[in-house]
């Protein structure tokens, strides 16, 4: 009830490749095609899991066509020549470290390591003297991160229906500043246009230490705000005429539907909050993981 991993099998063969045999190749150890054990084989590399030694009374072929045996038994009726894990995991099955039944989930390779010996030391004359001063070759290996790929899977993990969500710890920016210019004659009750205002925050908020994204576009304030949500800076910060009668500028998060208007003079202690609040949160979904070395 359990399937073979190829993998499992090539190691445990130190085989490069893994194929189907031949039934010629199958006729020739004594087995017969579609009826096949190990027992009563000759020429022939046995390999087993290591659960059959543990398994008793099994059902086997017989190598004779159109027959089965009941109650076949590793030690009595055959033996192997390797006896390893061979088995694929499956959900829930038992963990080999603490017991507790596995759990598959879908995953994403977003880095490998490759192991290459000394192939292209040797090739190479890539060599170095020991303690002893012989002179041997290096041992080389390959690591590698696909950034491309952990975008992707920021990119899954964190979105909605209007786009990205970034988190804070890898955003490309803090804030999103919106302009909403409206029209030349529209004026808070200081007599400040939004332009002025929103130039002069950029300026406040990089002075601050604060990566902001500037969007000045003569754009409709839906596109603007579309774009803002499909891009997915964890702030945005938008400066209409609207919201400076209001005596402030609209604060957003990417992650919550709620807007509300902040003075001016608070705001760069209020986006401060926020980063710390979003940084928080991060951190709190860091597990730690025991490594043995």
């Amino acid at each position: 009830d359990m399937e073979v991993n190829d993998t499992k099998l090539a190691n445990a063969l130190k085989a490069k490749e893994l194929r189907p045999a031949l039934e010629e190749e199958i006729w020739s150890v004594g087995a017969v095609p579609g009826y096949a054990s190990p027992r009563g084989l000759k020429d022939a590399l046995i390999v087993v899991d290591d659960l059959i030694p543990k398994s008793p009374n099994l059902v086997a072929g017989a190598n004779e066509e159109g027959y089965h045996l009941r109650n076949v038994n590793y030690g009595r009726d055959f033996e192997a020549d390797i006896v390893t894990d061979l088995t694929t995991a499956e959900e829930g099955y038992a963990c080999l470290e603490c017991g507790n039944p596995l759990r598959a989930v879908r995953g994403v390779e977003i880095g490998n390591i490759f192991k290459l010996g000394t192939r292209y030391s040797e090739s190479m004359g890539c060599y170095f003297q020991d303690k002893d001063g012989d002179s041997k070759p290096v041992i080389m290996g390959s690591y590698g991160i696909g950034s491309g790929r952990l975008l992707a899977c920021i990119a899954e993990e964190y979105h909605d229906e209007y786009g990205l969500i970034w988190p804070i710890s890898v955003a490309p920016y803090h804030v999103h500043l919106v302009l909403l210019p409206g029209k030349a004659s529209q004026k808070s009750e200081d007599g400040d246009e939004p332009l002025q205002v929103a130039e002069e925050l950029y300026d406040n908020l990089q002075s601050n230490g604060f990566e902001v994204l500037y969007d000045d576009r003569e754009e409709s304030p839906g596109v603007k705000f579309n774009d803002a949500d499909l891009i997915g800076i964890p702030i945005r910060l938008t400066v209409s005429s609207r919201s400076l009668k209001n005596d402030g500028v609209e604060f957003k998060r990417r992650d919550r539907a709620e807007k509300t208007i902040i003075p001016l003079d608070d705001l760069i202690s209020k986006v401060n909050l926020e980063i710390k609040s979003l940084e928080a949160g991060i951190a709190e979904k860091i597990v730690d993981v025991p490594f043995d070395k």
